[in-house]
Parts: structure tokens; C-alpha cells; sequence
């Protein structure tokens, strides 16, 4: 009998992966850089959201308000590059996540300075 549970429990493991059912990876963001002078361009790379299907950019500004949510479509491995123009931006403090919207889940919180400063000390 102890042996035929084993079988149940491992036939159990494989149908779950083969339906997809598996620990899923959180998606996560990651940026060029946290402090990026004004009129530069921002890279964002995501990685872990759904294959082929849109998810949805979040950016909060430095005041607390938020930007129109930008919809990116994701390649098919479940990754997007996007280029943010920091020449839209105020200065200061600025809050990115991304939201898949398959499953729901959503990225880390990544945050950035948009600054007047550029490198070397010119301006």
C-alpha cells in the first residue's frame, strides 16, 4: 500500500506541472539606472510576466499622482523592454511597477531620481 501512495503522490507532482500548476516566478522589473539626469532616456527590462500578452506600466510621479497607465506587450518569453523619456518627467522621486494583466500579479516597485544634474557636473 506505501508503495502505491508514493505512485499517487508522484503522478500527483508531474500532473500539476504538466497543467501548468507550478510555482509561478513573480515578475520583476529592473532599470537602467536610479538617478538619471532630465531629458535622458530611462531602459525598464521585465522578465517573468506572461508569454505574448499585454501588461500595464505603471509610473507615479514625485508628487503622488499617477501617469495613464502605458499597456507593453510582452515577447514570448514573458519580457519587455521600454524606454521611459525623462523629458516628460518633473524632477524628483519617481515609482515604477508593471502589472500582469493574465495572471494579475504584479512587479517590484522600482524607484528613480530625475535630476538637473548630468554626468561629470555639467548642466
Amino acid at each position: 500500500m506505501r508503495f502505491g501512495r508514493i505512485h499517487l503522490a508522484l503522478a500527483i507532482a508531474v500532473l500539476a506541472v504538466a497543467s501548468g500548476c507550478a510555482p509561478q516566478v513573480n515578475p520583476e522589473i529592473r532599470i537602467s539606472s536610479e538617478r538619471i539626469p532630465r531629458h535622458w532616456k530611462l531602459e525598464v527590462h521585465g522578465a517573468g510576466f506572461t508569454p505574448t500578452h499585454n501588461v500595464s506600466s505603471h509610473l507615479r510621479r514625485s508628487d503622488g499622482t499617477e501617469f495613464a497607465v502605458l499597456p507593453i506587450l510582452t515577447d514570448a518569453h514573458g519580457e519587455f523592454t521600454h524606454t521611459i523619456d525623462t523629458m516628460i518627467l518633473e524632477l524628483g522621486t519617481h515609482e515604477l511597477w508593471v502589472v500582469d494583466d493574465q495572471s494579475g500579479r504584479a512587479s517590484n516597485h522600482v524607484q528613480f531620481e530625475v535630476t538637473f544634474d548630468y554626468p561629470g557636473g555639467h548642466s
